[in-house]
């Protein structure tokens, strides 16, 4: 099958780039999927690739760093294209995540529908995916989350997605569905493929072992005050034996995790306050015990995740992937995106963006990649 074609451009030109993207992309999609560095405006990128394709839903953001099939790049374009007999595709654009995103439930309940998604299943797994990608910077994430997981009676229906970046400038960052822009709201895209979807999460931290009671928390704000009933600021720097006024400085690479089911989720702590609270790149809940967490080996981990992941294809169409900003200035400035790029290039069709947050079901997680494979499922 043709269902997948992928490709990323480095061309300093707009037009070239797009041009030289869409050249091999399908000529007639059902959807294309475009990720953009703000070094090329946005409102040209999302008009040139929705005049190239106006039969098409036509669907993008701003990264901070692209992915292609060559894997990591900067300064350029990535793009998507899913055929027609992929299966079937509605993309929605909610307007504003932040203030208003229950006044879109129902519009996304009947474009789900639309595509052939039982929003009442007893099995909402077996429906289909959505992909999700919000707006960053307005800390709207979880609500976005929130109300598209409200659609299905059951839990189960499977997110997959990143946030919008803006090249680390943190001004500004943009969506767009059908040429449709937002710097507020967030893309839905339901899907009801032909073929079989497989979803993995890596992180590069394990647990220390070294674990803290949430005690006393804004987690709308995402600011934790207390850590087992003292300053968060004090308690996460005695457990890492370190000063207070040097804590910040191990931040990225001492995160917490919150364990559910075995399995980690990356929360990373943002700054600290003056009243030595920490605000976090995602919501923290009260009562939770989370675990201080150190690193691994981002080659090695890679490794052994395309490994998992490929295992369970016979046949890979295309790959989707984001990948945390704060793991991009890790692989920076440990030199490492050679030998990860040697990696990520084995995967067929790959994909993606480097985000502001990750998006995995119900989560908005941290310093994780995760990738979405299309294609033969079933061990090589």
């Amino acid at each position: 099958m043709d269902t997948i074609r992928t490709y990323a451009s480095n061309h300093h030109d707009v037009e070239a780039a797009i041009q030289e993207i869409t050249d091999q992309l399908h000529p007639s999609p059902a959807l294309v999927l475009f990720f953009s560095s703000t070094v090329y405006s946005f409102e040209e990128v999302s008009k040139l690739f929705n005049d190239q394709y106006s039969s098409a839903q036509v669907v993008g953001l701003t990264t901070t760093g692209e992915i292609g099939p060559k894997g990591f790049q900067d300064s350029g374009l990535s793009a998507i294209s899913f055929s027609q007999d992929f299966g079937q595709i509605k993309a929605i654009l909610m307007d504003d995540i932040g203030k208003y995103p229950v006044f879109v439930r129902q519009q996304l309940k009947t474009a789900a529908q639309e595509v052939g998604i039982q929003t009442s299943s007893k099995q909402p797994e077996k429906e289909g995916i959505g992909l999700v990608f919000p707006n960053g910077l307005i800390g709207a994430e979880e609500k976005m989350l929130s109300i598209v997981n409200s659609i299905f009676d059951k839990d189960g229906f499977p997110f997959f997605g990143g946030t919008a970046g803006d090249d680390a400038k943190f001004e500004a960052t943009y969506v767009s569905v059908n040429n449709y822009i937002s710097s507020v709201g967030g893309i839905v895209i339901f899907m009801k493929p032909a073929i079989e979807f497989s979803v993995i999460k890596e992180n590069i931290f394990r647990s220390t072992g070294k674990t803290m009671k949430i005690t006393k928390v804004d987690t709308e704000s995402r600011i934790v005050y207390e850590m087992d009933g003292q300053r968060a600021a004090t308690v996460y720097a005695k457990k890492l034996g370190v000063s207070e006024a040097d804590l910040p400085n191990y931040f990225m690479t001492n995160p917490i995790g919150r364990r559910f089911n075995d399995e980690i989720f990356i929360a990373s702590p943002f700054q600290i306050l003056s009243d030595g609270a920490i605000q976090f790149y995602c919501q923290v809940f009260l009562d939770s015990i989370v675990e201080i967490l150190e690193p691994m080996d981002p080659v090695k981990t890679l490794e052994s995740t395309i490994q998992q992941f490929t295992s369970q294809f016979s046949k890979i169409e295309g790959v989707l992937a984001c990948n945390c900003i704060l793991r991009k200035l890790q692989f920076q400035n440990q030199q490492l995106f050679p030998a990860l790029n040697r990696q990520l290039s084995q995967l067929p069709n790959l994909v993606g963006f480097c985000s502001y947050g990750e998006q995995l079901n119900k989560s908005l997680i941290n310093q994780t990649l995760v990738l979405l494979g299309f294609g033969e499922k079933g061990g090589r």
